[in-house]
């Protein structure tokens, strides 16, 4: 869980501008369970209020001002720590409080259908996690935000189209606040050029970043009996088949598909087969399942020259020094990241998550729900508060222009071309299900399969399940319509 408490030092100083991922067996980048961030001093908190002078706060006169949030972690500021933009803005104009109700991970679900069936609904939770929709749609856990957040005003117009990809029966059920990069590829530029490859950030700009290349270095660079690999991590094969622009479980016109099928999917995943079988992915399993030792982010090899690339969320290299060295020195320019590279190298598609929130089913509060929507889209859209999170990169982190506008291409990428994964969003039984499938053509315990074995044993279950699914998502869409 160590990736959960470090990215809260990410989340909660500019909701913006973060990387919120997954936490759990669900599959990439992490969720936050403890409290930190960028502090905004007196100079901070102005430009903020400065920034937000015309905003149209509408009625500011909530008769109940707390709004109940569950989840594994707190958004809440930690003793002295200052709150996040979104937080100071709710409570600056609302007079609002968010009260964490608290649970597990392994047990958020549970809780929240326990409070929900005994009517003590919580107002909001996460839906950063992509596990939520359309299963809490579904289960009848979450309702529709329409009545309450109105998507057609400016504060929504960047992200409007994201909403919209998360409706039953033409109902939106995320406030989409941004749409973050789940997975880029950390690389150590020293030891690329030390191997005399060309760095990865120059062979994207010039359109030359492909499958083939990577490969090309991988197996070049990977040396079992020098303990080098070319991948390490848990999720670089779900990046390199999201580049495809085509997630393995979609979402379409109120109904889940099943694109085991689908011939992108099978190129990327043959491509993933070919470099497991050439032994280019550190082995895990040979590790006690940790990835390079003890370190869950599988960063360690990076700094040493062991590891050539590490897919993996944003949050890695958004932290303090101390917690980066391992990779290298970044103030040097040592690391660098970009996007997984497409099959021919144009632009590729981002495996990417809706970050924002659901309205519990049952709430006592929507209008707080809408009052917190609102703050958490002006903290988002306005540059200033940006340029304050950008600043802390730069001047505290180390970051170098060259990262900040990586950053800026991968942020580009999730909003125009992403990859939305609903795999672990149906029930957890079909959770394991698709983890199994997922990891198939990409195990290094002599386990792995071909895609055609992975389509001939799971077809027909993903099938069942989805089928299942969707008959109760047509109920759902009648009663919204």
């Amino acid at each position: 869980m160590k990736k959960c408490k470090q990215l809260l030092a990410v989340a909660v100083a500019v909701m913006s501008v973060m990387s919120l991922g997954a936490c759990g067996n669900s599959g990439s980048s992490a969720a936050v369970s403890s409290n930190a961030g960028v502090e905004l001093n007196s100079e901070k908190a102005e430009q903020l209020e400065s920034a937000v002078e015309d905003v149209d706060w509408g009625n500011t006169e909530l008769a109940n001002t707390t709004l109940k949030w569950l989840a594994h972690y707190d958004i809440n500021p930690a003793d002295g720590k200052t709150e996040d933009p979104a937080i100071k803005l709710f409570k600056d104009k609302y007079n609002g409080t968010i009260e964490w109700v608290q649970a597990t991970w392994e047990t958020r679900y549970t809780k929240l259908a326990s409070l929900v069936s005994s009517n003590d609904s919580p107002d909001m939770f996460p839906s950063g996690d992509m596990d939520a929709f359309p299963k809490g749609a579904i289960a009848g856990m979450f309702q529709p935000i329409d009545d309450y957040v109105d998507l057609s005003t400016e504060y929504w117009a960047d992200v409007k189209k994201a909403c919209d990809v998360f409706t039953v029966g033409g109902k939106h059920y995320i406030a989409v606040i941004d749409v973050v990069p789940d997975l880029v590829c950390i690389y150590n530029t020293t030891f690329v050029e030390e191997h005399g490859y060309e760095q990865p950030a120059d062979l994207y700009a010039a359109g030359e970043w492909t499958w083939d290349k990577m490969r090309e270095m991988a197996i070049d660079f990977s040396d079992v009996d020098k303990e080098m690999y070319g991948f390490d991590g848990w999720w670089w094969w779900h990046g390199v088949t999201h580049t495809t622009g085509v997630p393995i479980i979609g979402y379409e016109n109120d109904q889940l598909v099943n694109n085991l099928e689908n011939a992108d999917i099978l190129k990327a995943e043959n491509f993933i087969y070919d470099l497991t079988k050439a032994n280019v992915k550190y082995p895990a399993h040979l590790n006690n399942w940790h990835v390079r030792g003890s370190n869950d982010e599988g960063t360690i090899g990076l700094g040493q020259g062991l590891t050539l690339f590490c897919p993996c969320g944003l949050y890695e290299i958004e932290d303090a020094p101390a917690n980066t060295e391992l990779m290298g020195d970044i103030s040097a320019g040592e690391v660098m990241f970009v996007p997984l590279p497409s099959q021919d190298g144009s632009e590729p598609y981002m495996q990417s998550r809706a970050s924002g929130y659901l309205l519990v089913a049952g709430s006592k509060n929507p209008e707080a729900f809408a009052a917190f929507m609102l703050c958490s889209r002006v903290a988002t859209m306005d540059e200033s508060v940006k340029a304050i999170y950008l600043s802390t990169l730069t001047d505290d982190y180390g970051w170098t222009q060259e990262m900040i506008d990586m950053r800026e291409e991968c942020y580009k990428l999730a909003y125009e071309k992403p990859v939305f994964e609903f795999g672990n969003a149906i029930s957890q039984e079909f959770s394991d299900v698709y983890a199994n499938i997922t990891d198939a053509t990409s195990k290094t315990n002599g386990d792995e399969k071909t895609w055609a074995e992975v389509i001939s044993e799971n077809n027909n279950g993903v099938n069942y399940y989805l089928d299942d699914a969707n008959k109760q998502l047509a109920d759902v869409a009648a009663k919204n319509q």
